[in-house]
């Protein structure tokens, strides 16, 4: 059984024009991040072309006979997810989910650090596909620091367990190499993002399917190489181009839009202030730009209500949680430069 699962990574802050890039983990995601990609399969009016340094990629004319719009993602706490009691996540420290639909999304659970991103578990809901994902063996997907020219080789294992049917049903087990092999100008359907740094990943899985349960029969192996761009403070891929073994064509996604909260360093120059935390009933925001809108969301990322003040230009608002029932929620200060912060606060 092949399985496809779209993987994000962080990326770096900005540089020099055409200096090497470096992925670290400055910019991981944070709870709320939210995305969206479209897609075109049977692609055949593009290559990935060749590694190297200061290359140009022109994608702006990418089409295929089928076109999927709109995979929109979100950033979630993995505690407030329906698989958060499974040990298997119990060390991941974020899960990203479809963002419209998560009664039918799948759910992939990752653990993040200052060295290195692991994808832990996945579940799946609707669809038919109810079912849950451990990895035995994490696949790493990213190490800390990457820039061009580094590599790294991994393995992981995982086993899916179906419920409704009361047993294992499909494990696979990889051999991956992860290779940044070039750097330059990437021109995607959306626009053109300079200095991105391309990951070039090849996996050759092994696949075994349990089809009744009565014992594991081997559907052989298959090798897919995919390549990703990582352009300055972005977090996830700008590009994605998939080769897929036994399927014509590629696969290409392209990021449409995203909501991302600002990196490190960024926020080191954001001076942010809300109190009272906890809280009864006010908080207030103050900061030193000027706040363009307030969105309060539950910790799953979910929007509860949002304050738009692009008429009321001010540095300091007041926001009545009263109404609220006691929790804790992430608040969310957009600034007029388009920056966006997000910080806890408990309602008590």
């Amino acid at each position: 059984m092949k399985k496809f699962t779209l993987l994000f990574i962080s990326v770096f802050a900005l540089q020099a024009l055409f200096s090497q890039p470096t992925l670290t983990s400055n910019l991981n995601f944070t709870i709320g991040d939210t995305y969206r990609y479209d897609m075109y399969h049977e692609v055949t009016n593009i290559e990935p072309g060749p590694g190297g340094t200061n290359m140009v990629w022109d994608f702006a004319n990418v089409t295929g006979p089928t076109y999927i719009e709109g995979y929109g993602g979100i950033c979630v706490d993995p505690t407030t997810t329906p698989f958060a009691d499974s040990a298997a996540v119990a060390n991941a420290n974020i899960c990203l989910r479809n963002e419209e639909t998560p009664e039918e999304s799948p759910y992939q659970y990752i653990e993040s650090n200052n060295s290195s991103q692991e994808l832990l578990a996945m579940g799946f809901l609707g669809g038919g596909s109810f079912n849950f994902t451990t990895y035995t063996n994490p696949q790493t997907i990213i190490e800390y620091p990457f820039t061009y020219g580094d590599s790294f080789d991994d393995t992981w294992e995982l086993i899916m367990y179906s419920p409704d049917m009361g047993y294992y049903f499909n494990r696979d087990s990889a051999i991956v190499t992860v290779e940044a092999d070039a750097y330059g100008t990437i021109t995607t359907p959306v626009g053109v993002f300079q200095n991105a740094l391309r990951i070039k990943t090849t996996t050759t899985d092994y696949s075994w399917t349990n089809y009744d349960g009565t014992g594991w029969i081997s559907n052989g192996s298959f090798t897919d190489i995919s390549y990703q761009w990582y352009a300055p403070d972005i977090k996830i891929p700008v590009m994605s181009i998939s080769e897929i073994e036994y399927l014509p064509g590629y696969i290409a996604s392209y990021l449409v839009e995203h909501n991302f909260s600002v990196g490190i360093e960024e926020m080191a120059d954001m001076h942010l202030k809300i109190f009272p935390n906890p809280t009864t009933d006010r908080v207030t925001i103050k900061t030193d730009k000027i706040i363009s809108h307030v969105r309060i969301c539950s910790l799953n990322g979910q929007g509860v209500d949002i304050h738009k003040l692009k008429a009321n230009k001010t540095n300091q608002i007041s926001i009545d949680l009263s109404k609220y029932p006691e929790g804790i929620y992430l608040i969310e200060v957009g600034f007029d430069d388009g920056n966006v912060r997000r910080e806890k606060i408990v309602k008590q």
